[in-house]
Parts: C-alpha cells; sequence; structure tokens
C-alpha cells in the first residue's frame, strides 16, 4: 500500500454527526435496563465503536497532485488535474463524509475516475483553505457558490 503524505483535513464533525453518535449511545443505554442479559449491551457498544472508528477513519489528504480520500483508514486517489466544479451539498447520499450539512460535491472531467455519473461528496474542514489548495494545483477548478 503507498503512503500518502502531504496536508491532512480531516472530515468534518458537525451537529448531524453528534446527532448519530448520540443516537447510539441512547440506543446502547436501553439494554442496560431492559434485563435481557448482557448480549445486547455488548453488541450495542460494538456497533457504537464501530460507528467511532468509521468516522474517525474518514479524512483527507492533498498530495502532490492527488486528492486523497480515506474511508475506514483505506486511501484511495484521485487526480486533482481531473477535478472540473466544487459546489457545497447538502445531499444525504452515502459518502466518505461525516458531515450532513457542509458538504462539498466534487465533479470530475471523466466519468471513469469514478466510475460514476455521481459526485464525490467530501466534508473537509477548513473548507477555504481545502478549495485554495486545490486550486492552487488546478486553477482550471470551478467553484460555485462555496462559504
Amino acid at each position: 500500500m503507498e503512503k500518502y503524505n502531504g496536508t491532512r483535513y480531516n472530515s468534518l464533525w458537525d451537529s448531524s454527526t453528534w446527532s448519530i453518535i448520540s443516537l447510539v449511545m441512547v440506543c446502547c443505554v436501553i439494554p442496560c435496563f431492559s434485563g435481557d442479559g448482557i448480549w445486547p449491551i455488548i453488541i450495542c457498544l460494538f456497533m457504537l465503536a464501530f460507528i467511532l472508528v468509521t468516522f474517525i477513519g474518514i479524512y483527507y489528504r492533498i498530495d502532490g497532485d492527488k486528492l486523497v480520500v480515506y474511508t475506514f483508514f483505506i486511501p484511495t486517489a484521485y487526480p486533482i488535474d481531473k477535478i472540473k466544479d466544487i459546489k457545497p451539498t447538502k445531499s444525504v447520499l452515502s459518502a466518505p463524509a461525516t458531515s450532513l450539512s457542509q458538504r462539498l460535491a466534487i465533479t470530475f472531467t471523466d466519468r471513469k475516475i469514478l466510475k460514476s455519473f455521481m459526485p464525490l461528496l467530501i466534508s473537509p474542514v477548513r473548507q477555504q483553505e481545502f478549495i485554495m489548495q486545490l486550486l492552487s494545483i488546478n486553477p482550471e477548478i470551478a467553484v460555485k457558490n462555496v462559504r
């Protein structure tokens, strides 16, 4: 596996992220009072640990001419020179992004990069800095309505 360096951007944790974690935590507390034994508690705690590891394992790196997206700590590299545009979105589609309300949709010039017509949805912290770094590598990127 290739090791990537470069600038790291964690995925943004907003109120939607904390709501999901809180919901799972409440669901973990309920079996403690049900008297059904220890297994429901163990399963719920496993679910909570899985969600936390999943959320912690989502982050992004800009390394040279590549945007590297980590999901479950597994990197996938995308060429920055093939990025067509970046725009904000509130899409709830499954994506390597922990935020539901402050996501960026990245569209590529070549559909074969993602093997889909759908854009890449991410939610980096310091979005302006992230976009400026992408623009310094590829000034042809069209940025639309980003705060």
